[in-house]
């Protein structure tokens, strides 16, 4: 048998700067051979967008979560197909609605496909977003976060930057109840020293597997929207702010006054900065209220910036 793939799950929100951590942590990691399996609940990877690398071996997964039913055996297949590559490392990036209370089980499926067991589980990282996490994990229809935390080795609390030492403290406090044994670190961009990962995570989470909440009838809606054209940014965000509440993420990139941008958005919060040139402006909705988010945003768009427009689900 030879030497075992370290095996690393990313969770954490959406928002919460998963690929922004992982990011950094591959240009710390240069010249190690790493893989990548990104998962997003949209048909548009925009995440993977960002990730990809000339150097990285890459899987992509969408429209639904790969703890999911109805993605789970593409899981299986996707890491049954990595371990086939030359990499040392494989990171698996999941959606931000993501439970991945039935990660063993996988596993176990990936044995019974490949005899030789080519993993090995070395933790679950966990980004707690420092801002929202509180209000976030105090809703109801949100148990996805609470299991992100329950299931995770390592919590990173992230975005540091932006609250003060009482949030920090009260987000820390938060994550401790929900599991009693991770590793919690604070950060910043989700920075990370590499030489965590030396480290056997694994036994830093005794919570037993579980049932993912992650079932057809739970999956969030998505839908897309596709735009050829020059658009003002005091057009954009009165758009962007006219549909967030009913989404729980919006993201994607977008021409804006000549310069092509990448558009974040979370909760209130819409971040713009520039991005490599794309073909098209295409924005991403993962959405709080189902079809109905449709019409918000075909009435919103019509309304505020009045130009053709594509949607898509």
């Amino acid at each position: 048998m030879g030497k075992k793939i370290d095996l690393y799950i990313l969770t954490g929100f959406l928002g919460s700067g998963k690929t922004t951590m992982l990011l950094n942590l591959i240009d710390k990691m240069r010249g190690e051979k790493i893989g990548i399996i990104q998962n997003e609940f949209g048909k548009l990877s925009i995440d993977g967008e960002i990730l990809k690398s000339g150097d990285i071996e890459m899987k992509e997964i969408s429209r639904g979560s790969i703890f999911c039913s109805c993605l789970k055996l593409n899981f299986v297949q996707a890491l049954a197909e990595m371990a086939d590559m030359d990499i040392e490392y494989l990171f698996v990036e999941s959606s931000g609605l993501a439970d991945p209370s039935n990660m063993e089980e996988i596993l176990k499926a990936v044995e019974a496909v490949r005899s030789d067991a080519p993993y090995q589980l070395k933790g679950a990282i966990c980004l707690v977003d420092g801002v929202d996490f509180l209000n976030l994990s105090a809703k109801e229809d949100l148990e996805t976060i609470r299991r992100q935390v329950v299931h995770c080795h390592v919590a990173l609390i992230n975005k540091c930057d932006l609250i003060d030492e009482e949030q920090a403290h009260k987000v820390e406090n938060a994550v401790r109840q929900l599991n009693p044994t991770c590793l919690i670190l604070r950060t910043v961009n989700g920075q990370i020293d590499p030489e965590l990962l030396k480290r056997d995570l694994s036994e830093l989470c005794t919570a037993p597997p579980e049932d993912t909440t992650n079932t057809v009838e739970t999956k969030p809606k998505t839908f897309s929207l596709e735009f050829e054209g020059d658009i003002k940014k005091d057009v954009l965000v009165p758009f962007l702010k006219a549909v967030l509440p009913e989404c729980y993420r919006i993201k994607g990139f977008f021409l804006i006054e000549g310069q092509w941008s990448q558009v974040d958005v979370v909760e209130d919060r819409i971040d713009i900065k520039p991005s490599p040139e794309k073909s098209v402006s295409t924005l991403v909705f993962i959405s709080k209220v189902g079809h109905t988010l449709i019409r918000t945003i075909n009435d919103s768009w019509k309304t505020i910036v009045s130009l053709p427009v594509k949607l898509k689900n």
